[in-house]
């Protein structure tokens, strides 16, 4: 049966223009198969592939979304470029999920005959993932370090008597997603109609600030510990599959000592039978060399006894 692919990526491609560039996540493959067999866990490495493939993707257009953020002064263009980025973001987040709970499903144990190649691929794959956790996560840095910038200039618009350390503190604040309360303050030394109105966009500006710096610093953080997860997952596959290793030696070893023991008891048995077959040898050399010694002895005695009997007297 024929399927049109052209026709259903064209479909797709209108339809997630249809949607003013809203980013669908599509279906990733077919259910997993069962990771059991070598088929089955070729299968899920194949689909856990495609997934960090689409997660590289979204941090590509994350970033390009964020440099559009801190190059525009338009409230409107401003609002479209944060929501793309959060809808990316969630997209990823489910990916990443997933991915970790397949890795997870797929990780090499002792019962597998084939092991070896288990571990080379399952150890390719998660290292894979943790490169995209990592750059996912050097976005966020990046894009949280050029909001605090952008904060920082900000404040210093609508007060700039501000001090550094109460700039920290407002981004500390947001970092923490604790309340504006000094972007709140912001108003209080302000007198002037046209000064009130440049100090309040400034403080909704601010605001919307310290929420993508609380976001970003939560991601950052999810992330951290999605990768410490990961880690611990490969450096723990490692240290079990070194043991059964160092158990596969041990063997080994035992085998080899094993033969060379039973060498030994060959040769020794051999020796054993060699030593016997010598003294049965003297044995019947001693019982011959007796035997003679008494025919010897007494043979010639009988002969000489029978040759001196008396002769018959003569009759009168």
């Amino acid at each position: 049966m024929n399927v049109d692919r052209l026709g259903e990526l064209n479909s797709r491609t209108q339809h997630n223009n249809e949607n003013n560039g809203r980013y669908e996540m599509r279906p990733l493959l077919a259910t997993p198969s069962d990771p059991t067999s070598m088929q089955g866990f070729l299968d899920n490495v194949s689909q856990i592939q495609d997934m960090i493939k689409t997660i590289n993707d979204n941090v590509q257009r994350v970033q390009t979304h964020q440099a559009a953020m801190l190059q525009t002064a338009d409230a409107q263009e401003l609002g479209r470029h944060r929501g793309q980025v959060e809808q990316l973001t969630n997209d990823t987040q489910m990916l990443m999920s997933r991915v970790k709970k397949q890795l997870k499903d797929i990780e090499p144990t002792s019962r597998h005959s084939d092991l070896a190649v288990r571990k080379n691929q399952f150890a390719s794959v998660t290292k894979s993932f943790m490169d995209a956790i990592e750059r996912h996560r050097t976005t966020a840095l990046d894009f949280q370090r050029s909001e605090a910038k952008q904060m920082e200039r900000q404040i210093r618009i609508a007060n700039p008597s501000a001090t550094e350390h109460e700039i920290e503190q407002a981004i500390a604040q947001a970092e923490e997603g604790r309340p504006a309360v000094f972007a709140q303050q912001l108003l209080q030394s302000v007198s002037q109609d046209q000064r009130r109105y440049d100090a309040q966009n400034t403080l909704e500006a601010v605001q919307e600030r310290h929420n993508d710096i609380h976001r970003l610093a939560k991601s950052v953080q999810e992330l951290t510990d999605l990768f410490q997860e990961m880690q611990f997952l490969l450096e723990n596959q490692a240290k079990v599959l070194g043991e059964i290793e160092v158990h596969s030696y041990d063997v080994v070893e035992n085998l080899e000592h094993g033969e060379k023991h039973i060498s030994n008891a060959i040769q020794s048995a051999k020796a054993t039978r060699r030593k016997k077959w010598i003294c049965f040898g003297i044995f019947m050399t001693i019982l011959i060399i007796v035997v003679i010694v008494v025919v010897v002895k007494f043979v010639p005695q009988n002969k000489g006894s029978g040759g001196s009997a008396p002769s018959p007297s003569p009759t009168a």
